[in-house]
């Protein structure tokens, strides 16, 4: 091959190389000064089993949230959320995301909140703490473990309806709260106080003054609950959020402590918001 081809041959591949290498990425930004974020859960939120991230833009301009993961000791990972979500400066946006299991092997600890972003220079990307000023991660570790230690001993189970005797004012009624221990392992739970709710409280007191011990090798067995409304208003049935989930006070024998809310089925909830009514005279 004479010079000349190889002359040729030689700017050829250094024209393809150059082509093909291209100008590098360029790597996002950090995110602006500013952007923080909190953790949370309204009560509608707890009953429907999702966490409240809020994010807040301290920062002089707007930026549009692509992309958002939750990343915290006392969760499993898998806690993400993509958007666009545009948010003002000086502005907040709160964003749900489904739970993921909790982790019971050590302490709850901060959350630490992934964002990619696009603001007006481009892309940014980064991680803030994220506040906690109702320790709601604790709170959630803290019920998940719970259950998971109460029924490793014994499954509660609320009954499909509600017993009742009589009508209208006259009537009284009872939840049959059935229990029925493992049958196997060492393992036990104290219930301490069974809690009335914001619709339904014990008869002649807030809360039933309930204590018993449950071990896993236990007979099963049945708690009878007389009920009464808690107050007699239209407006507290109408806007009843959580008045039918009864919470139990219970500490397990490895440790756990803290309620365990056992939760009504349709047909219960439908009893105890007539049950509500007859009795407090509203129909």
């Amino acid at each position: 091959m004479s010079r000349a081809h190889l002359g040729g041959l030689g700017l050829l591949l250094v024209t393809l190389g150059l082509v093909g290498c291209g100008a590098p990425a360029e790597a996002p930004e950090a995110l602006p000064d500013g952007v923080t974020a909190s953790v949370l859960q309204s009560r509608s939120d707890v009953v429907d089993g999702r966490l409240v991230v809020q994010v807040d833009n301290g920062s002089d301009g707007e930026l549009t949230i692509n992309r958002l993961d939750v990343t915290a000791p006392g969760l499993e990972d898998g806690m993400v959320l993509d958007g666009p979500k545009s948010v003002s400066a000086g502005k907040s946006v709160q964003l749900r995301l489904d739970l993921v299991p909790v982790r019971c092997d050590g302490a709850a600890g901060p959350a630490v909140i992934g964002l990619d972003v696009e603001t007006s220079s481009g892309s940014a990307s980064g991680t803030v703490e994220a506040a906690d000023p109702y320790d709601t991660l604790g709170r959630l570790q803290n019920t998940g473990c719970l259950a998971r230690a109460v029924e490793r001993i014994a499954t509660f189970r609320l009954p499909d309806r509600l017993r009742t005797e009589g009508a209208g004012e006259a009537q009284r009624a009872w939840i049959d709260i059935m229990v029925e221990p493992v049958g196997e392992g060492d393992g036990s739970l104290s219930i301490t106080q069974i809690l009335g709710t914001t619709l339904l409280s014990a008869e002649g007191a807030l809360n039933w003054a309930f204590t018993d011990e449950i071990a896993a090798t236990d007979p099963p067995t049945t708690i009878e609950l007389p009920v009464r409304p808690a107050r007699c208003d239209q407006h507290a049935g109408a806007e009843d959020k959580r008045g039918t989930i009864i919470p139990l006070e219970i500490t397990t024998s490895d440790g756990w402590s803290g309620l365990y809310e056992l939760r009504s089925g349709q047909q219960l909830k439908d009893d105890l918001f007539a049950y509500f009514t007859a009795r407090c005279g509203l129909d």
